[in-house]
């Protein structure tokens, strides 16, 4: 399980080039989905400890630069439902939208 979520994490970084400028709340998973199954890929490997995702997802909003925070806010928040991912997504997002600009 850990593998597959790492294997949709390159993907979503591979894909996170094609980002669509369309204004919509479905487009945050292209740009927070690589650090999110990232995240879920390191809980699942810690025997599914959500304390290990949570770490993860703080790491990647420390390395997240400005450019980055800036495109996000362009976009509404990160859309309700999905499983675990999806969860860790809306988590990933309202740290990065909390974060000052320029930081």
């Amino acid at each position: 399980m850990a593998a597959r979520e790492a294997a949709w994490a390159a993907m979503s970084a591979a894909g996170s080039a094609y980002l669509h400028p369309l204004a919509r709340s479905t487009q945050v998973k292209h740009i927070l989905g690589a650090g999110a199954y990232a995240a879920r890929a390191a809980e699942l490997a810690a025997g599914d400890d959500r304390a290990v995702g949570a770490e993860s997802l703080g790491l990647t909003v420390l390395r997240a630069t400005p450019v980055v925070v800036d495109v996000l806010k362009r976009f509404p928040a990160a859309p309700g439902g999905g499983g675990r991912v999806s969860e860790l997504i809306r988590v990933f997002d309202a740290e990065l939208r909390a974060l000052p600009l320029g930081t």
